[in-house]
């Protein structure tokens, strides 16, 4: 016999003859009763969370992205499965799919594994462009007789974008700078500052301030990098111990782009969007000058001379650098 139905039938049997027995014993000039309001049913309380239950939703939600990740892998969209499988990666942890990982990322920049840290989600914004020797040595500045200011121009058209200028002794010998702590954010699904100047063996961090994840990567000769997938208020890590120009991307954003300028020499300074720069505080002598804008695949270089007096230099850049998007972290031109 089904159980539930006996009960049924039980409770309708009781309530049934509850009632009869009412009618049996009330007078019948008793007043009618006065009615009765049903109480409201009492609030269930909420079930405690089950964790086999929602490790195991985690589970089918990662195995679906695997497979989704192996069929862009077969098709060829490697950037695509690489996306996927980074997904199931947050899910279940890189070390539940280290096996996997070499399929997926072979052709990619190496992984950074530095650990992931915290940053308080109200930081302010970064400016716009970070980096010059003349700011950094103002609480210890000594006077010196020369100075330099110079304009840079790009062949065949306007200079409007930014660059760098550095200025090392001919002669080879300098006192290295110390290396500095720097960011480059995401914010607003841009990087900021979009253009950094830093010492060789400055650390700079990359906290995402935006709702969404990022990846940013570089495949740049002077150094190539992926610091993965990780979300708001999340931040990792990177040393950067050789000289040259980075130029960084995010993986999932293909118009976010940004530069950081590693420097060894002991002066350094951003131009501005017209292309002025200036170094005011200088020994005489010869100097080797390097010039870079975001529209020139390398710097120029020159030699200078500064005299024990103001100095002004103006050097011509070739706009030789690729347009538009760019390429993810394969290689390839963005899409899916």
């Amino acid at each position: 016999m089904n159980t539930d139905l006996t009960r049924l039938q039980l409770r309708l049997l009781l309530t049934c003859s509850c009632l009869a027995v009412a009618l049996w014993t009330t007078p019948a000039t008793a007043a009618p009763a006065a009615p009765v309001t049903p109480a409201a049913p009492a609030a269930a309380a909420p079930s405690a969370p089950d964790p086999v239950a929602e490790r195991a939703q985690a589970i089918t939600e990662a195995a679906s992205l695997l497979q989704k990740a192996g069929a862009a892998r077969t098709r060829g969209s490697r950037n695509f499965a690489e996306q996927l499988f980074s997904s199931a990666e947050l899910i279940l942890g890189p070390e539940a799919l280290v096996g996997l990982a070499p399929l997926f990322r072979e052709g990619a920049p190496p992984q950074v594994s530095t650990p992931l840290r915290v940053l308080p989600k109200d930081t302010p914004p970064q400016p716009g462009a970070v980096g010059g020797s003349d700011e950094e040595d103002k609480a210890e500045e000594k006077p010196k007789r020369g100075s330099l200011t110079g304009l840079l121009k790009l062949e065949g058209g306007t200079f409007d974008v930014r660059g760098v200028v550095t200025l090392e002794p001919a002669n080879g010998r300098w006192h290295r700078r110390a290396p500095r702590r720097r960011f480059v954010e995401q914010r607003n699904r841009e990087f900021a500052p979009k253009l950094l100047v830093v010492p060789v063996g400055s650390t700079v961090s990359f906290p995402n301030f935006d709702t969404i994840y990022h990846n940013v990567f570089s495949r740049s000769e002077a150094m190539s990098f992926d610091l993965g997938i990780y979300k708001n208020g999340q931040s990792r890590d990177l040393k950067l111990d050789k000289e040259g120009i980075i130029r960084i991307g995010c993986n999932l954003h293909a118009n976010m782009s940004g530069y950081i300028a590693v420097v060894d020499a002991p002066h350094y300074t951003i131009v501005d969007t017209n292309g002025h720069f200036a170094f005011r505080n200088l020994e005489p002598g010869k100097y080797k000058l390097r010039a870079w804008s975001e529209k020139s695949l390398k710097p120029a270089v020159r030699e200078i001379t500064i005299v024990a007096d103001k100095n002004s230099v103006t050097v011509t850049l070739p706009a030789d650098a690729p347009s538009g998007l760019g390429v993810d972290k394969f290689g390839e031109t963005f899409g899916y």
